[in-house]
C-alpha cells in the first residue's frame, strides 16, 4: 500500500445501473489515485438485472488497470442507505480512512479522488466533501455544487446548468454533500453514524449533512474534484412519497422541540398547499401515504430514539444551523413564475423572523 496516501473505501450501488457501467469503469481506470489505496465495492441491490453481469464483463476488459473489486449481495434490497451503510461498515471495521460514495450513473475525472481527499485532509474539522458534479452529456455544465437546505426540509442542488468556467476554486462551505459524490472521513462516520436506513431513499445525504454540522464538523464542495453525472430530473410519481415522508422526518428529527414548536404553522401550512400542488401534479396519493406514516406508533418511536441519539452528538445550535440553511427555492427544474415572485419573497420574510426569534 503506498503509505502516503489515505486508503479510501468507493462505493456505488446497483440498481438496473447496466447501461452506466461503462462509463463508471473509464472513471475508474483514468482514476490517478495510487491503485493500492482505493477499493472499489458495488453493492447488488437488484440481483438478475443485467447490472452485475456488466461489471464483471468490465472487470476482464480492463484487468490491470483497476483497483480491488469488491462486490456484495445483499439478500433483499436495501435501498440507497443501505446499499452504501453496508460498504460503510465494513469501513468502520477496518480502519479505512475514507469512504467516497459514487452514484451507479457518474463518473470520475482523472484527479477527483486525489483533490477530494486533498481538501479533506486540508481541515480535521471537515465531515464531508462534495465533488463538483458536472453534467456527462456536457461536462462544461454544472449538475450541483452543493446542496442547500431549505429550513423547511426541501433539499435542492445548486448551480445547476451554471458554466464550469465560472466557477471559483475556492473551498467553500455548503448546506450538505449530494450522494452522489460524496466523500466522509470514516473517524467522522464513527461519531455521527452512518445514513439513516429508515429513509431509505431520498434525503438520506441531507440527514447525515445536518447531523455532521450539528456535530460541529464542515461540509464543503472541493471544486477541483470533479464527477460527471449522467443527471436527469426524476419526474417519477413514486418518488414524492419518499421525499415528502423524508423531508418531515428529517425536520422533526434534527431541530430542537423549540424550533419545531415557531416553525408548526409553516409546516402545516406547506403540508396543505403542497397537496393541492399534488392534486395538479397527480401525485396526491403519494402524499397522503407520506401523511399516513405519522399515524403509526413506530414512527414516532423512531423520531424519539433519533432525537435522543442527535441530542447526544450535538455541540451546535439551531441558531447557527439556520445559518447553513436557505429561505428560497432557486432549483431550474422547480421554478415559476408563483414560487419565484410570491412564495420565496414570503418565505424570506418568515426566515428572517425565525433567525430573530431562534436564539438557542
Amino acid at each position: 500500500m503506498n503509505s502516503d496516501m489515505p486508503f479510501v473505501d468507493v462505493v456505488s450501488v446497483l440498481w438496473n445501473s447496466a447501461r452506466f457501467m461503462p462509463a463508471l469503469f473509464e472513471g475508474l481506470v483514468d482514476t490517478d489515485y495510487p491503485l493500492d489505496s482505493w477499493c472499489m465495492h458495488f453493492v447488488d441491490n437488484n440481483p438478475g438485472d443485467g447490472s452485475l453481469d456488466e461489471v464483471k464483463r468490465l472487470m476482464n476488459v480492463h484487468v490491470g488497470f483497476l483497483p480491488q473489486i469488491r462486490i456484495h449481495s445483499p439478500t433483499t434490497n436495501t435501498g440507497f442507505s443501505g446499499g452504501n451503510n453496508l460498504v460503510m461498515k465494513i469501513a468502520l471495521e477496518r480502519g479505512t480512512g475514507y469512504v467516497f460514495m459514487l452514484n451507479h450513473d457518474a463518473r470520475f475525472e482523472k484527479s477527483a479522488l486525489r483533490e477530494a481527499i486533498a481538501v479533506a485532509e486540508s481541515d480535521p474539522l471537515i465531515g464531508s466533501v462534495q465533488s463538483l458534479l458536472v453534467l456527462q452529456k456536457n461536462p462544461q455544465e454544472i449538475n450541483s455544487r452543493g446542496n442547500a437546505i431549505h429550513y423547511l426540509g426541501f433539499g435542492y442542488c445548486l448551480g445547476y446548468h451554471e458554466k464550469r468556467s465560472d466557477m471559483r476554486q475556492d473551498i467553500v462551505d455548503i448546506g450538505y454533500a449530494s450522494g452522489a459524490a460524496a466523500l466522509y472521513p470514516v473517524e467522522i462516520l464513527r461519531r455521527v453514524w452512518l445514513l439513516d436506513e429508515t429513509l431509505w431513499l431520498y434525503h438520506e445525504d441531507l440527514d447525515l449533512g445536518w447531523r455532521i454540522r450539528l456535530a460541529g464538523y464542515r461540509n464543503v464542495l472541493a471544486p477541483k474534484s470533479v464527477v460527471q453525472h449522467s443527471y436527469e430530473f426524476s419526474r417519477s410519481i413514486s418518488k414524492w412519497y419518499w421525499m415528502e415522508r423524508n423531508r418531515v422526518l428529517v425536520v422533526l428529527k434534527n431541530f430542537k422541540m423549540r424550533t419545531i414548536v415557531i416553525l408548526l404553522p409553516q409546516l402545516i401550512f406547506i403540508d396543505i398547499a403542497l397537496f393541492f400542488f399534488a392534486l395538479k401534479g397527480g401525485w396526491w396519493r403519494e402524499k397522503v401515504k407520506a401523511w399516513m406514516h405519522f399515524f403509526h406508533l413506530s414512527t414516532w418511536k423512531y423520531i424519539i430514539r433519533g432525537r435522543a441519539e442527535i441530542a447526544r452528538q450535538r455541540i451546535v445550535s439551531d441558531k447557527d444551523i439556520l445559518r447553513f440553511c436557505t429561505p428560497i427555492i432557486a432549483y431550474q427544474e422547480m421554478e415559476s413564475v408563483f414560487v419565484s415572485r410570491i412564495v420565496n419573497p414570503i418565505w424570506v420574510t418568515l426566515y428572517r423572523i425565525l433567525r430573530y426569534i431562534v436564539i438557542w
